[in-house]
């Protein structure tokens, strides 16, 4: 069962949309979510994902502003209406980030044991290519991919992340 923040209860996404989710509240809201769907439906669900391609979920509603809440800089385009791409989606990833540990205690710590489940994150990347094939650009792509996949599976991996 995907819980994913785009399927909140109508009371906190109209929170979310009132503040955003570069909000940090969203965690505590996320986390009192999945507490909810684990308690109910646990007895009959046995695979949880806490989010469901969380960079690309940021990157077009903050970057690139196709999908809601459709924000991204002015640089960008000049219809822009708010937002800053440079960033927005980052703090925004940060938190979805925090939110999925924070459900992810809660499993492990409440419900697993008893409901013997299994708890992830689905996860998608942008891939990065280099326009020439000299050793700076090969540098900066690989500096590129180690950030975007460290930033995701470190945490997934090892549990650890800055708050």
């Amino acid at each position: 069962m995907i819980l994913g923040l785009h399927l909140l209860t109508e009371g906190v996404f109209q929170k979310v949309l009132h503040l955003g989710q570069y909000h940090l509240l969203i965690r505590n809201d996320f986390q009192d979510y999945a507490k909810h769907c684990f308690k109910e439906f646990g007895d009959r669900v046995k695979h949880w994902i806490t989010l469901n391609e969380p960079w690309p979920f940021s990157k077009y509603g903050y970057v690139d502003g196709i999908s809601p809440p459709g924000r991204f800089s002015t640089w960008q385009n000049s219809s822009c209406t708010g937002g800053d791409s440079a960033i927005e989606p980052y703090i925004v990833t940060h938190n979805q980030l925090l939110a999925h540990a924070a459900a992810v205690n809660v499993y492990k710590t409440k419900y697993q044991v008893s409901q013997t489940g299994m708890i992830g994150m689905s996860l998608a990347f942008d891939w990065i290519v280099t326009l020439y094939d000299t050793e700076l650009d090969q540098f900066g792509a690989q500096r590129a991919l180690d950030f975007m996949f460290g930033w995701f599976t470190e945490p997934l991996t090892t549990g650890e992340y800055p708050h």
